[in-house]
C-alpha cells in the first residue's frame, strides 16, 4: 500500500508537493480504512479536485514517469540516451520523486533525483522489525551500502549515469532490492487514456465464472440494464462483445435482445474498458491511478467504482485508488472523509501547482462542502464573472 508520494520540480509542480494516504484523526468512516500493520492506518481512496490546467493530472503523470523509469521503457535506455525529464518552467534543477510504501508487511522509502542526462541521487531504506535500515544510497556517483557490500559495489560499477541502481541491481537478481522493484512492477497500475474494451480482454475475464459473476453483479448494481455478457463469433469477422438486455412487458412477459458493444452507450463502453483493470487491482491489492474518473460515466456509475474500493467486504486485499475529477457530486462528507478530498491549485504569480487536503480547512461535520467548493471557499476552482465583461479570474 502507498503511504505517501512526494514530487518536486515536475511539470507544473515546482516545490515539494506531497500526497499522503495516512489517515488523520477524523473518526468518520473508520470501517473503510486500511491497516497494513498495527501502527499504520491508511486511506483506501483519494480524490484530487482542481480547475483545468491546475496541475492535478501532473500528480499522476509524475508517478507514471517514476514507474516508467523503473519498469518501463525509460528503464531500458542505452548509455547516453535522455531521461524523461520535464522540469518546472524549463529550469535546470533536478526533478525528485519519492514513494513510501508497504510491501509484504515491511515499510520502504525509495526516491531519486535526475535531469535529462543522469541520476543525481538515489536511495532505498526499509524498516524490518520496525527499525530503519539503509539498503543503498547514491549521491552523484558515490554509493554507500550496508549489506552484501562487495556484490553491490560491483553492480554499482556496472550502472551507467542514466540508469537507476534499483533497475540494474534487479537485472542481476540482487535480493536486497527485489521487493522495492516488485512493488512498482506489481502494485502500481494506471487507467489513463485507456483503449476501448477489446474482445480478447473481455474473453479473458469471462473465462472465469467467478469474474463474470462479479462483472454481472456490478452491472446490476450500476443499473445498466444488462443481464449477460458474451463473446460472439461471426463468420469472416473478428469476435465481438455482445450484451444481453432484458425487457419486462406490461403483461409480465419477458423479452431479451442483444447489442454489440459498439451499439452501447459511451458510459457502458467506458465501464467495460475499465472493469478489467478495476478487478485486477482489487485481486492484486494494487494502487490504481485514474485520470478524470467521471469521463463518459454516469455519476452513479462513477460512485459505484469508488465504492468497490471503499467497501472492505469487496476490497479484501487492500487495494487503493488515487484519481482526479471535476465531479462535484462526489464532494460529500457522507461519502468521503475530509482527508480523502484533495485540491490542486495553481499560484497566480508563479503558476506553480500547490496540493492540500480538505482536512486543512477543518470543515464542520455535516457541512455542505460541495457548495463551499463551488463558491471558492477551498480554492482550486475557476471563478467566471465580474463587471469586466466576463474576464475569467481565480477566486482564492
Amino acid at each position: 500500500m502507498l503511504i505517501q508520494f512526494t514530487i518536486e520540480n515536475h511539470r507544473s509542480i515546482k516545490n515539494s508537493a506531497v500526497i499522503s494516504f495516512t489517515a488523520s484523526k477524523d473518526t468518520s468512516f473508520r470501517e473503510n480504512l486500511l491497516h497494513p500493520d498495527k501502527k499504520k492506518t491508511l486511506l483506501p481512496a483519494i480524490a484530487i479536485y482542481g480547475a483545468n490546467a491546475a496541475g492535478k493530472s501532473n500528480v499522476l503523470h509524475a508517478m507514471k514517469t517514476m514507474k516508467n523509469m523503473i519498469v518501463g521503457d525509460a528503464a531500458k535506455l542505452l548509455k547516453g540516451q535522455k531521461l524523461p525529464w520535464e522540469p518546472f518552467g524549463g529550469n535546470a534543477n533536478p526533478t525528485a520523486f519519492e514513494t513510501v510504501f508497504m510491501y509484504h508487511g515491511v515499510r520502504y522509502a525509495y526516491g531519486f533525483s535526475f535531469d535529462e542526462n543522469r541520476i543525481h541521487t538515489e536511495y532505498l531504506y526499509y524498516w524490518p522489525n520496525g527499525r530503519e535500515a539503509m539498503i543503498f544510497s547514491r549521491d552523484h556517483g558515490v554509493y554507500e551500502f550496508r549489506e552484501n557490500v562487495n556484490e553491490q559495489t560491483a553492480l554499482s560499477n556496472r550502472t551507467p549515469d542514466n540508469k537507476l541502481y534499483l533497475v540494474s541491481s534487479n537485472d542481476w537478481n540482487l535480493p536486497q532490492t527485489e521487493n522495492a522493484y516488485m512493488w512498482f512492477f506489481e502494485k502500481l497500475t494506471f487507467l489513463m487514456e485507456e483503449e476501448p474494451a477489446r474482445s480478447e480482454t473481455v474473453e479473458q475475464i469471462l473465462s472465469s465464472d467467478t469474474k463474470k459473476m462479479r462483472i454481472l453483479k456490478e452491472l446490476m448494481l450500476a443499473d445498466l440494464g444488462i443481464s449477460d455478457v458474451s463473446i460472439k463469433s461471426i463468420s469472416g469477422h473478428a469476435p465481438v462483445i455482445t450484451t444481453t438486455h432484458r425487457i419486462i412487458h406490461e403483461d409480465g412477459s419477458v423479452e431479451y435482445f442483444q447489442l454489440r458493444m459498439d451499439q452501447e452507450s459511451a458510459g457502458t463502453q467506458r465501464f467495460f474498458a475499465r472493469i478489467g483493470g478495476w478487478l485486477q487491482a482489487l485481486d492484486q491489492g494494487a494502487l490504481l491511478l485514474v485520470d478524470e474518473i467521471e469521463d463518459s460515466l454516469h455519476p452513479l456509475l462513477t460512485k459505484r467504482f469508488i465504492e468497490m474500493i471503499q467497501d472492505q467486504h469487496v476490497n479484501v486485499n487492500g487495494a487503493q485508488l488515487l484519481f482526479t475529477t471535476h465531479d462535484a457530486m462526489l464532494l460529500d462528507l457522507k461519502f468521503f472523509r475530509r482527508d480523502q478530498i484533495w485540491f490542486a491549485e495553481k499560484d497566480d504569480k508563479t503558476c506553480a501547482t500547490e496540493l492540500y487536503s480538505l482536512a486543512s480547512f477543518s470543515p464542520r461535520k455535516g457541512e455542505d462542502v460541495r457548495k463551499g467548493y463551488l463558491r471558492g471557499r477551498f480554492g482550486a476552482v475557476p471563478f467566471i464573472g465580474g463587471d469586466d465583461g466576463g474576464e475569467i479570474q481565480k477566486r482564492v
